[in-house]
């Protein structure tokens, strides 16, 4: 042959050769006997849109498929009907693992496939684990799958811990796992040091942990990867006759910290002992907590704003769980959350509504009444996912995660929230009056209790006219005093006059606080003032020195409101002219005073018209106004003696 025709050959066997690669994978990953049907076909991509075309067949169909000659993927496992989906599952076949070892930053970037495989050899053997069947170069990496007999799709829950035990827990930069778990636990201890050598090597190979689902494709062998334009052949062993095939049981045994004739017996053993206790509770059906699916949301929101948009190629996973994150919340439906959510996501009616099928699905269920039965509990049919695997899917980062603010979706779990917010979210919940009110509320008590205290009442009569105990008027008082300290005087609006303030001023001593009394400060001095200008013509000004005393200022008078609380005739108005007579003052400034005077008394007034506390709980101590004397009939001391001793018999 000479060096031309050389030059001239394809590297890539012929078309026949490829197709008959195909259909030995595919009658490797689908054996006589299997049940369900196998999908095959590839994956367009246009633009910046990815679908997939194919078809969903019997194995022993497939090559006479159309979509055989062009096909490039095949399904690891086996459905019923048309559709491919993990509610269609019909049964299991192979676990498979994929290892995207060539990316930049990855050890092993660049290698050749057979030397990455010998390495993960390596790690199987000395983890103590069975080798995959079948190793494949994809054309750009390399998959191990494991082939086992057809497990009934009932066996998923088996199934997905078989699949987290081989993946581990997500490894920090250390090597150690993120996050630890809450209680200790010798059998899992024991796996955690058998099988931690092995995570670490699939972190450095690039385990891809995030398809894990029933639907899940792989590259079908004599397919030509369209990313490297090289082929997908087969490493390991030399043909799939040669391949090993498991019972998934065995295989699972294997893989799992604890085998399953052990958890056989202990749930035996559990349940004669609960079948001994007569009084033994029900198990109680599983809900989520109402608080984690709205925080959730929040943090998908957040997410979303903090990163500037959803990237291309997750834009999909970031519509579906923040469309289940709102079915969890409020219900709804395919078209309620397409029209919502699809412009955050960044994708067309069209694709968001193909890409929520299986959701409203479930969701329809959920609406009938339906549930699930997962692990003996009884849940909603809607897809509960954990903030873990949200996190893994979505590729959230601990700097990530800080930066912006969420709660939830943390590697590593979630983040508390401090007290204070959480007494907001409960606030917001029940509907409540703000902090802030309260804050205000206890303040201007506090000023009323000052003015009260400063003219010689009592503090079982402060809290009596306030309707407040005696610890919380002690700390109204304290706040209030402090806020005199901090801010001088303080700017209060009058409801009844809206254009006019009251100021209080700092002329009480400032009272500080004890666990169980209130004294005032003898060595604090009042603070110096400078004299204020007078209002001009057509304005008042009111210096409210406490609730019961206040001046009132216009440009040509001066007058001082006090009032008083007299034991049986309540409270007594004092309202006198200081520095100018009768005579000299402006009617108008009269008419402005007369409304000044109405706006303090209507104030004062309002806070006594508070409920106060049920007689029960009022202090001991509090002063009510003394019973008036009733005048009674004389009687005869000798007489009432006689009439006692006839009554008694004596």
């Amino acid at each position: 042959m000479t060096l031309r025709n050389m030059a001239n050959l394809s590297p890539l066997p012929c078309p026949a050769t490829r197709a008959h690669l195909r259909r030995e994978h595919v009658a490797w990953l689908n054996p006589k006997g299997s049940v369900g049907r196998v999908w095959i076909g590839r994956k367009v991509i246009e633009g910046d849109r990815e679908t997939f075309e194919g078809d969903t067949v019997d194995p022993a169909d497939a090559p006479s498929s159309p979509h055989f000659e062009t096909a490039q993927l095949v399904s690891a496992n086996r459905f019923w009907g048309r559709r491919r989906s993990s509610e269609t599952l019909k049964s299991w076949g192979s676990i498979p693992l994929d290892f995207d070892y060539n990316q930049r930053g990855l050890p092993y970037d660049g290698w050749e496939p057979e030397d990455v495989m010998a390495l993960l050899v390596d790690g199987f053997e000395a983890a103590g684990l069975p080798q995959p069947s079948a190793w494949i170069f994809s054309g750009r990496n390399i998959q191990g799958t494991f082939a086992f007999d057809g497990a009934k799709a009932a066996a998923w829950p088996r199934v997905r811990a078989t699949i987290a035990a081989l993946h581990g827990p997500v490894l920090a930069s250390n090597g150690m796992p993120l996050r630890r778990r809450r209680r200790d636990d010798a059998e899992l201890d024991a796996h955690e040091a058998r099988m931690l050598p092995l995570w670490r090597l699939f972190r450095d190979c690039g385990l891809d942990r995030v398809c894990t689902d029933a639907a899940r494709v792989v590259r079908l062998v004599g397919s030509v990867n369209p990313k490297s334009g090289r082929m997908a052949r087969l490493l390991a062993p030399a043909v799939f006759a040669d391949a090993t095939r498991y019972t998934f049981h065995a295989l699972a045994d294997a893989i799992l910290p604890v085998a399953r004739h052990v958890l056989t017996e202990r749930r035996r053993e559990r349940t004669e002992a609960v079948g001994a206790n007569d009084n033994a509770a029900p198990k109680a059906v599983r809900r989520v907590p109402s608080g984690y699916w709205p925080t959730v949301l929040s943090d998908l929101l957040a997410l979303r704003e903090h990163r500037g948009g959803i990237r291309k190629g997750g834009r999909e996973t970031w519509l579906f769980l923040t469309a289940n994150a709102t079915a969890q919340m409020k219900g709804g439906s395919r078209e309620d959350w397409v029209a919502e959510l699809a412009p955050l996501a960044g994708l067309s009616e069209r694709e968001a509504f193909a890409a929520l099928g299986s959701l409203d699905r479930r969701q329809r269920r959920h609406d009938a009444g339906e549930t699930d039965t997962w692990e003996g509990t009884e849940r909603s049919p809607l897809y509960g996912y954990s903030a873990a695997r949200m996190v893994d899917l979505l590729d959230i980062q601990v700097d990530e995660a800080d930066a912006a603010g969420l709660r939830a979706l943390v590697p590593g779990g979630a983040v508390a929230m401090t007290p204070a917010e959480r007494q907001t979210a409960r606030r917001r919940r029940l509907n409540a009056s703000a902090r802030t009110d309260t804050v205000e509320d206890r303040i201007v008590d506090g000023l009323f209790g000052l003015g009260m205290r400063s003219e010689g009442w009592t503090i079982a009569e402060v809290c009596y006219t306030t309707g407040r105990g005696r610890t919380s008027q002690l700390r109204a008082m304290a706040e209030a005093a402090e806020d005199l300290r901090v801010n001088g005087p303080t700017k209060l609006t009058i409801p009844s006059e809206p254009t006019s303030t009251v100021e209080v001023s700092e002329a009480q001593p400032v009272v500080h606080s004890s666990s169980r009394y209130i004294v005032g400060s003898a060595s604090r001095g009042s603070r110096p003032a400078s004299k204020p200008s007078a209002p001009a013509p057509g304005e008042v000004r009111i210096v409210q020195h406490t609730v019961h005393h206040a001046e009132v200022e216009t440009a040509t008078a001066r007058w001082t409101w006090i009032t008083t609380k007299l034991p049986v005739f309540g409270w007594n108005e004092v309202w006198e002219i200081q520095g100018a007579s009768g005579a000299s003052v402006d009617p108008a400034d009269v008419a402005l005073a007369e409304d000044a005077r109405q706006a303090l008394s209507d104030r004062l007034m309002a806070s006594q018209s508070r409920p106060r506390r049920a007689a029960s709980h009022r202090p001991s101590s509090a002063r009510v106004p003394a019973a008036r004397t009733v005048p009674t009939v004389a009687y005869d001391l000798k007489r009432e003696a006689e009439l006692y001793r006839i009554a008694s018999g004596r």
